[in-house]
């Protein structure tokens, strides 16, 4: 199949709407997260603001490569979004880990805004393609691929041959 100019513009708003319906909600719970930091010291609000500036920057990464590679293969595409959401979620954990015990964040601000903002951007993302209506299949499509309804009905036989009615006693 090729992609057709019309077909490029509906991924790339898809993608668009996809980003829109996600960044500011995780946003406005990354700021959230700040502002409660913020009752408990500074270093818990600028480790509240880096732990959503973090899912903020992974989360639009998956979806900039979901965008790049939506014209390959649905094998290929499935398998580097797979890989990029296997390696988003370890750094996460990797970032979680390693920056719970320094001096200079709070672990526990950072662990929490991150845990807070990832929720929040799934839920607006899956909220956000919910309302794409993307069909999982072509309404508009044949039933085959290979064969028009004119054409299939030529080739195959027919299961019962046409009988005339006869006038029994």
């Amino acid at each position: 199949m090729s992609a057709t100019p019309a077909r490029d513009a509906s991924q790339s708003d898809a993608f668009a709407q996809l980003l829109r319906g996600s960044l500011l909600p995780t946003a406005v719970a990354g700021l959230v997260c700040v502002v409660v930091g913020l009752f408990s010291s500074p270093k818990a609000a600028w480790s509240a603001a880096l732990g959503a500036a973090i899912v903020l920057f992974f989360f639009s990464l998956t979806l900039l490569v979901m965008k790049r590679t939506a014209d390959l293969p649905p094998t290929t595409t499935m398998m580097i979004v797979m890989v990029t959401y296997t390696f988003k979620v370890l750094v996460l954990g990797v970032v979680m880990f390693a920056l719970r015990d320094v001096t200079w964040a709070s672990g526990f601000a950072i662990g929490l805004s991150i845990t807070v903002c990832a929720v929040v951007w799934l839920f607006f993302e899956m909220r956000a393609y919910k309302r794409l209506r993307i069909f999982a299949y072509d309404p508009d499509g044949a039933a085959s691929l290979d064969a028009t309804p004119d054409s299939a009905s030529d080739a195959s036989p027919d299961p019962a041959p046409h009988r005339e009615p006869r006038d029994e006693p």
